[in-house]
């Protein structure tokens, strides 16, 4: 099971759905990449979900890098599921808008 993390994102501005991520493994511990971002269509995160690898949104506050929201598969009636983060005990500290566009 891998840990990845997403530090941007893109929406299709028709639907206000990510369709592309910026993403790669991370060491949960220190928050350093482990191999080179890449943007990705949002398949390749449900998948990697899917298959029981983890995945978090990666926020830069001050030059240091830090967790923020786990991302979970969104199921969307019309079209592909899509992604978003979870909102632990109702409280939102960060959101995937809150990540910068690429």
């Amino acid at each position: 099971m891998a840990t990845f993390a997403i530090d941007g994102v893109r929406f299709n501005p028709a639907t206000d759905r990510i369709t592309h991520v910026r993403w790669a493994p991370v060491d949960p511990k220190t928050h350093d990449w482990l191999s080179p971002t890449a943007v990705v269509e949002v398949v390749e995160v449900v998948k990697a979900i899917h298959a029981g690898d983890v995945c978090w949104s990666l926020f830069t506050l001050g030059g240091v890098r830090f967790l923020g929201p786990k991302i979970k598969i969104v199921a969307h009636t019309n079209g592909p599921d899509g992604i978003d983060t979870e909102v632990p005990d109702g409280n939102i500290e960060k959101s995937m808008d809150d990540l910068p566009q690429v």
